[in-house]
C-alpha cells in the first residue's frame, strides 16, 4: 500500500515537472507545508496505534472499538479546525516561508485548494491507521488502489490534457488531490462501519473518555510534538534551500522531486514502522516485553536490509531518474545531487524509522521527540546552514547535513532500544482505572 502512496505523489510531481520547474517547486512548498499541518492527525494516529494494539493484545475488543471511534471523530473535527486556520492565515504563512516571488502566485492558488482538502486528508489518514492497528490490510489496500487509479487518470487528464480532457495545468492537479482524498476517506469510513469497528453503539461516553483519553494523550502529545519539531524542521530546510545564494528555484524543484523519489524507500520504511508498532503493542498488551523487543529488532533488521538493497539497485540510475522527473538541466543536476546523499543514508534512515515505530507501539513517544527533534534542530539545520550558505554555497551542503544527522539519529535510537527500559510506558504499566474497560 505504501508503494501506491508513493506512486500517487510521484505522478503529481512528474506531471508538475512536465508543466514547468516553477510549478514543481511551488507544489513542493505547499506539499511540505500540508504535511506539517498533518501533525495533529499523525499525533492522534500514534496514540491510537498504541492504545488499540495493546487493547487487542489484551483481548479487550470493546475498548479498542471506542478508541477507534474517538480517533476518527477527533481527526475529522481537528482537520476542519486546522484547515480553516490555514485558509484564513495562508498569506502570512507563505510570507513566513520566504516563498520566492517568482512562484508566489502559483503557490497561493495551490495553497487555497490544498486547505479545502485537509479535513478529508485527516480522515483518510486516520481511518487508514485504524485498519493497520486492527491488522486489516486487504480492505484499505483495495481503497488505496482505487484512489491511486483515479489519481493517475485525473492527473494526466486534467493536468496535461490526456484522454481528451481539458488541460487545467497545476490547478487540475490540486483539484484532483482534493477529490481523491474525499474518495479515500468516504470508502474507508464505510469499510470501518461494515467491519463493526465504527458505529453509533461504540461511541464513547463522557465517563469513558475521562478514563480512556489520558493514555491516548500521554502517547499522542509527545508524538505530536515530535511531528511538529520534525516537520517544522523540514519546512526550515525548504527555507534554507529557497534562500540559497545560487540557483534556488532549481534547487527547490530538485528537492521536491528528490523527496518524491526518496518516498520509494521511505514509505516502505513507514510500513515497517506501522507494522512494528502494532506487533510491539500486541506483545506488551499480552504482558510479554521480551517478545516485544525481539520482534522489534527483527523488524529493524529486515526493513533496513530490504530497503538498502533497493537503494543499491537505484544507485547507478540516478541520472536516468533525474531525466525522468524533470526536463530542466538545472533541476536534473539538483535531483542527482540529492539522490547521491539520500541513497547513502538509506540504511540509517530506515533503521531509525522502524525503531521509532517500536517506541510508538510501546507508548514511549517521548524518545522520538527528543532524538528525532534534537538531531534535526541541533545537527541537521545548523550544519545545513553552515555548509549550504557559508562554506559551499550550494544545495549539496544541505543534503550532506541531512546524511550526517541521519547517522547520528540512528546510533542514538539503537542505544535506546537496546539499553533503555522503554516498555515501562505500556498501558498495563500505567495502572489504568478499572472502568476504562467497557462492559
Amino acid at each position: 500500500m505504501m508503494y501506491l502512496v508513493f506512486f500517487m505523489g510521484f505522478i503529481m510531481v512528474w506531471v508538475a515537472g512536465q508543466i514547468s520547474a516553477d510549478v514543481q517547486a511551488a507544489l513542493g512548498m505547499v506539499t511540505q507545508s500540508s504535511i506539517f499541518l498533518m501533525v495533529v492527525a499523525m499525533a492522534l494516529a500514534s496514540g491510537a496505534t498504541a492504545a488499540i494494539a495493546q487493547s487487542l493484545g489484551a483481548r479487550k475488543t470493546c475498548r479498542a472499538q471506542r478508541y477507534i471511534a474517538t480517533t476518527v471523530l477527533g481527526s475529522l473535527i481537528l482537520g476542519i479546525f486546522v484547515a480553516v486556520a490555514g485558509y484564513c492565515f495562508g498569506d502570512h504563512i507563505l510570507v513566513f516561508l520566504m516563498v520566492p516571488n517568482t512562484i508566489m502566485p502559483v503557490v497561493h492558488e495551490i495553497w487555497q485548494v490544498t486547505m479545502l482538502a485537509l479535513p478529508a486528508q485527516y480522515l483518510y489518514a486516520a481511518t487508514g491507521t485504524m485498519f493497520r492497528a486492527t491488522r486489516q490490510v486487504l480492505q484499505p489496500l483495495r481503497v488505496a488502489a482505487l484512489v491511486c487509479a483515479v489519481n493517475l487518470l485525473a492527473c494526466l487528464g486534467f493536468g496535461l490534457g490526456y484522454f481528451g480532457l481539458p488541460a487545467c495545468g497545476y490547478m487540475g492537479l490540486v483539484w484532483t488531490n482534493l477529490s481523491v482524498q474525499v474518495l479515500g476517506a468516504v470508502c474507508n469510513c464505510l469499510l470501518l462501519v461494515r467491519s463493526g469497528y465504527l458505529s453509533r453503539h461504540v461511541l464513547p461516553s463522557l465517563r469513558w473518555l475521562g478514563a480512556g483519553l489520558p493514555y491516548l494523550l500521554r502517547v499522542a502529545l509527545p508524538a505530536g510534538a515530535a511531528h511538529i519539531v520534525w516537520q517544522s524542521g523540514y519546512l526550515t530546510l525548504f527555507v534554507l534551500v529557497a534562500a540559497l545564494p545560487l540557483d534556488s528555484v532549481n534547487a527547490l524543484a530538485g528537492l521536491t522531486a528528490g523527496l518524491r523519489m526518496e518516498a520509494l524507500l521511505f514509505l516502505p520504511g513507514m510500513a515497517f514502522n506501522m507494522s512494528v508498532a502494532v506487533l510491539v503493542g500486541n506483545c506488551l498488551g499480552a504482558d510479554n516485553p521480551g517478545e516485544a523487543k525481539r520482534v522489534g529488532l527483527q523488524m529493524v533488521g529486515a526493513g533496513t536490509l530490504a530497503m538498502s538493497l533497493i537503494a543499491a539497485l537505484l544507485w547507478p540510475f540516478r541520472q536516468e531518474i533525474a531525466q525522468m522527473l524533470s526536463h530542466a538541466p538545472g533541476t536534473q543536476a539538483q535531483i542527482i545531487s540529492y539522490l547521491t546523499y539520500n541513497l547513502l543514508s538509506t540504511p540509517f534512515s530506515i533503521a531509525s524509522t522502524v525503531m521509532g515505530g517500536i517506541m510508538v507501539g510501546a507508548g514511549a513517544t517521548r524518545y522520538n521527540l527528543i532524538i528525532f527533534g534534537g538531531t534535526f534542530w541541533i545537527v541537521r539545520l545548523p550544519l545545513g546552514w553552515l555548509l549550504g550558505h557559508i562554506l559551499w554555497g550550494t544545495a549539496a551542503g544541505v543534503f550532506l547535513a541531512m546524511l550526517c544527522s541521519q547517522c547520528l539519529q540512528t546510533c542514538i535510537m539503537l542505544y535506546v532500544v537496546l539499553c533503555c527500559n522503554w516498555t515501562r510506558f505500556a498501558m498495563k504499566n500505567l495502572h489504568q482505572p478499572r472502568h476504562i474497560t467497557p462492559h
